[in-house]
């Protein structure tokens, strides 16, 4: 019986590769730019693997058909060479979307990774150089839920006493957000308790004003107690649906930043919203006239609708 070669694009494939490329960069000291350099190559198999997981189909490129039939491992006459894959960027933006785990603030240092492997490999300039070790925490923090995703572990990719290490890098930096956002919210706390009655209730009626469900997901500040805000990024695909003559669009979010206009405590970053209670996903509920979404002529229109965004839908 013949065995059939897995595909290239598949996440078994792509796993093995990251598997290479791990091996190549745990040769290197960690402060050598070689250790960097590979780190990043290893970085794009294991987005790759787990957005392959979903299906290889998310990895094609969509401006050409064949590419879809390569991913699908269909074989036609219309079918490339050379199929193309989606970009980098884009494959970490659609991670993102296929799992919540991997959060924007992980997609915010892959780009910046790619970016080093970029200016590596297409300028003169020595971007892993002199990098030092301090962006290993989020190296693995990102890596993790992306190979779990992708049906592997960090001990299959990076050995056993290597993801211990990375487990611990992993745990510190979660710790170092808890503490950081800990200490302002208590810094903010002592402020507002010396704060008069008085001003405490004008700055209480003055977030109630501000803190509106069109502009944000209301919360309660764990400073001061009052009405806040949480804004995020999408967290998955958006579902669109008509109900009681009202095109209404839902889409996940993930909380990415925080503002409370009465004490004036903010938090940016998931790990420091997660760590302060902040982090759990919401629904950003958006709402138009069928008018305006079908692109109908203004004087073929029935009655206009005018309903605010809502992000605090139950």
């Amino acid at each position: 019986m013949v065995l059939k070669t897995p595909h290239e694009w598949s996440a078994e494939t792509l796993l093995a590769k990251a598997q290479r490329f791990a091996d190549k960069m745990l040769e290197r000291p960690r402060d050598d730019w070689e250790f960097g350099f590979w780190s990043s190559l290893c970085l794009e198999m294991i987005v790759r693997a787990a957005v392959s997981k979903a299906s290889p189909a998310f990895l094609a490129d969509g401006k050409d058909w064949s590419n879809l039939a390569f991913a699908l491992d269909q074989q036609s006459s219309g079918n490339k060479q050379s199929p193309k894959s989606i970009d980098i960027s884009e494959a970490a933006a659609r991670a993102n979307a296929l799992y919540p785990d991997f959060n924007r603030e992980m997609v915010g240092f892959c780009a910046l990774h790619f970016q080093r492997r970029n200016a590596e490999l297409h300028s003169g300039r020595l971007a892993f150089d002199a990098l030092g070790t301090d962006w290993l925490p989020q190296f693995y923090a990102a890596c993790e839920p992306l190979v779990v995703a992708a049906g592997s572990s960090l001990i299959e990719i990076f050995g056993a006493e290597e993801a211990k290490t990375a487990g611990l890098m992993i745990q510190a930096h979660k710790d170092e957000a808890a503490k950081a956002v800990k200490q302002a919210i208590q810094a903010h706390r002592t402020v507002w308790e010396n704060k008069s009655p008085e001003d405490r209730q004008g700055l209480k009626d003055l977030a109630v004003v501000s803190s509106t469900k069109a502009v944000g997901h209301r919360v309660t500040c764990p400073s001061c107690g009052c009405i806040a805000l949480v804004q995020g990024t999408a967290a998955g695909a958006s579902k669109t649906a008509m109900e009681n003559d009202v095109i209404v669009t839902r889409t996940p979010m993930l909380p990415a930043h925080f503002d409370c206009k009465a004490c004036e405590l903010k938090v940016s970053g998931f790990s420091k919203l997660n760590a302060c209670g902040l982090g759990s996903t919401y629904t950003s509920t958006s709402y138009e006239d069928p008018a305006d979404y079908f692109q109908i002529e203004p004087e073929l229109r029935p009655v206009e609708y005018e309903m605010d965004d809502d992000n605090n839908e139950p």
